[in-house]
């Protein structure tokens, strides 16, 4: 079966190392690792709902040690005064442009990836080629088995 068209993989070329994520030279996996600074801001907003005002204390200040539900309570990648702060669910588009610019960045290191351009139709074609291609060497090797048991047949071995 000729294939119709080159395949445009890099998984075919010869890899000088063994390793593969240096072969295809792919990103650091911390570039995609966009969770930990969604859920620290969605934490900072549970915060401000769960503040609450203690008697005695003057109107406007509250304590964020305690609060209920307060799931920001257990992680911080930094300084917690500095992430932790209460945030108004109003200023949440404003706080979350770093967290888009971290989605930005890992989308333009998946468009660099090899063949993410390809749809489903051709890599399904190339599968196919290639599972073709591998029972084609399968039955090489049968046949040269056999050619080397009738060799070590008539050599007497």
């Amino acid at each position: 079966m000729a294939l119709k068209q080159p395949i445009k993989t890099t998984t075919n070329a010869p890899a000088q190392s063994t390793d593969t994520a240096a072969a295809l030279h792919l990103p650091p996996p911390q570039t995609f690792d966009i969770l930990p600074a969604l859920y620290e801001l969605l934490a900072r907003v549970d915060k401000h709902q769960n503040q609450t005002s203690l008697p005695g204390e003057p109107e406007g200040y509250h304590t964020l040690e305690g609060a209920p539900g307060d799931i920001g309570a257990t992680y911080s990648k930094s300084n917690p005064s500095e992430h932790q702060q209460p945030l108004n669910p109003k200023d949440l588009p404003t706080a979350a442009l770093e967290i888009k610019g971290l989605i930005r960045n890992a989308l333009r290191e998946v468009e660099k990836l090899p063949d993410v351009d390809r749809d489903v139709e051709e890599q399904e074609e190339e599968i196919g080629e290639l599972e073709e291609r591998v029972r084609r060497q399968r039955e090489m090797l049968r046949g040269l088995a056999e050619v080397a048991k009738g060799m070590e047949g008539r050599l007497g071995g």
